[in-house]
């Protein structure tokens, strides 16, 4: 049976110092063992990705029942679980092995290198994913090779001094567990998707909670019994809460894209309509915007005609001054014309006729000379009057 465990650190190195001090066995994944600090400098200054990040921590233990800490045979074989499992978990990545036998049980240091080799991208994910993929790994490596699978503890997620299992034995709750009630509850609801919100149910239930750098501590409101959320459990540590807490948020989010979708369908659509139908039943919807263009059509040709209205004048001016000088000659022979036709059509008045005049003419009435028709002359117009029609 194994157990395992995951942690991030910011410095490779320091893992490399601690767990190679004590190895008896050590090996590698992806690197050099001898040169395990090196190499992992040389990969983050290849790929341009020092970050905050730097390797992961991991350790599996197993259990004193299967392996022996002393027998080197035994040390040979958890090594090469430990190798196997991790080439499975990690199989792109830098890993640094270092075993262990300075406690009832053989266990195995592993540095995880943070950077994939074939990416250049760092591992993505919290630290509890990381654990329980590991953990599945695990049982099925050992169960390839006929070794004990790992049975999860129920109790495992809450660490409880010796004063506390004294009391559980005695069946007398404690103050933690009063916390530890109160944010199961609180967590049960689907609700909470923050921290503003985890915060004002707890308060509800007489339990105060605030950050404290990278804990969550918690308070019995009325009381000066308070704790951090390292010492109640893993279920109770910050980044428990606050994974759990982004989890459903994104879980919301991705729930409610179709349905904003379908709304913003719905609402433009009824939107439309709703203009359409006012705009119908509105009287002047149409002819008002016709009125307006006929209005700002009327304008602009006001604008134009008088604009144009001085050079239209002049011009008819002109027009008049050369129709005035074309018809004066016209005019002046005219009446000469007249007045010729006029004395030519009159009798001779001077001298009498010698010839007799005839029965005929006797017996004729005298009728009166017919008097030359004159055509009235055309009537002088003034200079500013323009042409007759």
């Amino acid at each position: 049976m194994a157990t395992t465990h995951i942690k991030r650190s910011t410095s490779a190195s320091r893992l490399v110092n601690y767990a190679e001090k004590r190895a008896i066995k050590k090996d590698g994944l992806n690197l050099d063992i001898q040169y395990a600090k090196s190499e992992f400098k040389q990969v983050r200054a290849v790929y341009g990705n020092p970050g905050k990040t730097q390797a992961y921590a991991s350790r599996i233990a197993f259990s004193p029942l299967e392996f022996n800490p002393q027998d080197p045979h035994d040390q040979t074989t958890v090594l090469a679980v430990a190798k196997e499992v991790y080439a499975k978990a990690y199989p792109n990545q830098q890993v640094a092995l270092y075993e262990h036998a300075d406690t009832d049980s053989l266990h195995v240091h592993a540095v995880v290198g943070a950077i994939n080799l074939e990416t250049g991208q760092k591992m993505h994910g919290n630290w509890h994913q990381y654990r329980d993929r590991l953990v599945q790994i695990t049982d099925q490596v050992c169960q390839e090779r006929g070794l004990m699978v790992t049975r999860p503890d129920p109790n495992r997620h809450e660490k409880r001094s010796m004063a506390e299992i004294k009391l559980r034995a005695k069946q007398q709750p404690t103050w933690k567990d009063q916390i530890r009630q109160a944010v199961d509850h609180t967590m049960q609801n689907p609700l909470i998707r923050d921290f503003q919100a985890f915060q004002d149910d707890l308060k509800q239930q007489a339990v105060k909670v605030w950050e404290r750098g990278k804990n969550l501590t918690y308070q019995l409101l009325g009381t000066n019994y308070k704790s951090r959320g390292t010492k109640l459990g893993l279920d109770y540590e910050k980044e428990t809460i606050f994974n759990e807490l982004a989890s459903r948020q994104n879980q919301t989010r991705t729930n409610q894209q179709p349905e904003r979708a379908i709304k913003a369908t719905v609402d433009s659509a009824r939107t439309n309509f709703n203009r359409t139908a006012e705009l119908s039943r509105h009287p002047n919807s149409v002819s008002g915007h016709s009125q307006n263009i006929s209005r700002s059509t009327t304008s602009a040709d006001r604008t134009n005609r008088s604009t144009g209205q001085s050079t239209i004048s002049d011009d008819l001016k002109q027009l008049r001054q050369q129709q005035r000088q074309l018809a004066s000659p016209i005019k002046t022979d005219l009446t000469k014309r007249l007045r010729n036709v006029s004395k030519a059509d009159q009798p001779d008045q001077s001298g009498k006729s010698n010839h007799p005049q005839t029965n005929s003419n006797r017996a004729r009435p005298k009728q009166p000379a017919p008097q030359p028709t004159q055509q009235p002359s055309e009537p002088d117009y003034p200079r500013d009057a323009g042409p007759s029609r």
